[in-house]
């Protein structure tokens, strides 16, 4: 990991304003790994996200689905949730890989398996005084200019 910031969030509706201002920044190809314990705002996070590309779909957690898909106007998100999902083979089979080149990819829990991914911006989430804190980690050369260009937009 090369380069990060982090900002707190004092509510689910400042998480999704965080996710909703950057989306735009995003296209088909990119990953977005979330990371954070149960009930940290990642699908807050997405909720905002799909909000911010306009998405008329209805964002839920995909716990027990594995992985969901929602419609923008030009090209799909890909929601995935790997909590339940306990070995790189059974990673590997969902064939989520399938679609990273014509989705932009949302994975909750990835870290798990962040030994499978390349290049990805890291969004993790903890609290720090009773506020979730969001960091932004970049990780590779794409996502460091990615991660500037958030920088500049949420700072």
């Amino acid at each position: 990991m090369s380069d990060e910031f982090q900002l707190v969030s004092k509510s689910e509706a400042s998480t999704r304003n965080t996710a909703r201002a950057i989306a735009r920044f995003f296209h088909p190809g990119d990953l977005i790994v979330l990371d954070g314990d149960l009930g940290a705002g990642k699908t807050h996070f997405v909720k905002g996200f799909a909000e911010g590309l306009n998405s008329a779909d209805t964002v839920t957690s995909p716990t027990f689905s594995i992985a969901n898909f929602y419609r923008t106007g030009s090209f799909d998100l890909l929601h995935a949730d790997l909590y339940r999902i306990s070995s790189v083979d059974e990673f590997n089979d969902l064939g989520l890989s399938d679609y990273f080149d014509t989705s932009v990819v949302l994975i909750e829990w990835g870290m798990k398996f962040a030994e499978c991914l390349d290049e990805y911006l890291l969004v993790s989430f903890g609290m720090k005084d009773g506020n979730r804190l969001i960091t932004f980690t970049a990780k590779g050369d794409r996502y460091d200019l990615l991660l500037d260009r958030i920088r500049t937009e949420l700072c």
